[in-house]
């Protein structure tokens, strides 16, 4: 009973494993098996816990925002910012401010200007 306080004593922590896989069925259009014993602490199945950062190393700090920006460029290089923030049910502004910090982290680029340009996605996801 002395080790019942202490759960990480007994191989029991937290894991974001389960949400990643999510998400990532959602954001990322994967389709990944998701059942319920994925979610109990016993199960010790490799190839059921996959992390965006495997296939995107430079996505290390991505946020899922990110992501989801990330995967609607890609479908759609010449989306407009509003648009954007519309499929994604965030603020124009948000997706004005995501978009600039994506860019310093050289994440995606404008090529063409403003008004006639296009999205480049920089990294491989």
């Amino acid at each position: 009973m002395e080790n019942c306080n202490r759960p990480w004593q007994n191989g029991i922590h937290a894991t974001t494993d389960f949400l990643e896989l999510f998400f990532e069925n959602l954001l990322m259009n994967s389709n990944h098996d998701l059942k319920n014993r994925y979610l109990h602490v016993e199960f010790r199945h490799e190839s059921a816990i996959q992390s965006a950062n495997i296939k995107c190393p430079k996505c290390n700090n991505c946020t899922l925002e990110e992501l989801a920006i990330i995967n609607e460029l890609i479908k759609n290089p010449s989306i407009t910012q509003k648009d954007l923030a519309t499929i994604i049910g965030k603020s124009e502004r948000t997706i004005k401010t995501r978009t600039v910090e994506m860019q310093d982290k050289g994440l995606i680029c404008r090529e063409n200007g403003k008004r006639n340009g296009k999205w480049k996605v920089l990294v491989n996801i």
